[in-house]
């Protein structure tokens, strides 16, 4: 008989536990969604631009872009929130060192328009509004002649820019190399990735700036061709047969008679 009711106490006390571990678990669903639970806060760009080619060298470019953020929004928060931004600091920004030279080191996409673009997914919900967001950031570093940030302690006061039209780590950083003549090894080509990690913190920060200063506002549009191509080719254009909005013109040649019925591929 007690073994009987221990085990009914049991049962029963499983059963209100795992009962109240639902209501609990539905109670928190949006803060284990992330939305409500990662507050957001107005920062100085410049600030976390600093502090990401600071560390840089712990983690190289997506690792600095996400803790430079995270800690510059932390520190704004902490006498407002100090739980937010407590939570905020324990983020695992070892994680963010796969990023590092276009994705483990295979020159794909670039470790700081990556990062840029996981911190605008952190912090905002609606899906319309983060795709122009990283539309906006990615028109940023492919039509802006970059790196334009300067650093304090400045070793190569002659670093060059260049338009990449490429979010691509390959193509990115030997766009740069060519136009100056640098080796890609070099410590200088490490400080222009590491100076243009810090330019799109600056993006990345003004963009969510603007976003929690007014909801309402507006990101930048496609450029062209590529905005053109994809009236055409994307879902709901004649062709509907690609998704890509990374420029067109840095793999593709414009075909003004679209007479293919696919796209041709630069030799």
């Amino acid at each position: 008989m007690l073994v009987g009711v221990g085990a009914g106490l049991a049962g029963l006390g499983a059963g209100t536990f795992l009962s109240l571990g639902l209501v609990d678990r539905e109670a928190r669903a949006n803060e284990i969604d992330g939305f409500d639970s990662w507050k957001y806060a107005i920062i100085d760009p410049v600030k976390a631009a600093d502090l990401a080619y600071e560390i840089y060298p712990d983690g190289a470019c997506m690792y600095a872009i996400v803790r430079g953020l995270l800690t510059t929004v932390a520190d704004t928060l902490r006498s407002t929130d100090p739980l937010a931004a407590s939570m905020m600091m324990g983020f695992p920004f070892h994680m963010m060192r796969y990023g590092h030279a276009g994705i483990g080191a295979i020159g794909s996409t670039c470790g700081a328009f990556n990062g840029g673009a996981a911190i605008i997914g952190l912090f905002i919900k609606d899906a319309d509004k983060r795709d122009a967001i990283i539309r906006e950031l990615t028109v940023y570093y492919e039509n802006t002649e970059l790196p334009k940030y300067k650093p304090k302690d400045d070793k190569f006061p002659t670093m060059e820019s260049v338009v990449t039209e490429s979010v691509l780590c390959h193509i990115s950083s030997s766009r740069w190399r060519v136009a100056a003549n640098a080796n890609m090894f070099s410590p200088k080509r490490s400080d222009r990735c590491r100076r243009l990690t810090s330019d799109i913190v600056i993006k990345t920060a003004e963009l969510l700036n603007r976003y929690h200063t007014d909801r309402n506002c507006t990101f930048a549009p496609l450029m062209q061709p590529t905005e053109t191509c994809f009236d055409c080719h994307g879902p709901q254009g004649m062709q509907a047969d690609s998704i890509g909005k990374m420029s067109c013109a840095t793999c593709h040649e414009h075909n003004d008679s679209h007479s293919n019925k696919y796209i041709n591929i630069k030799k």
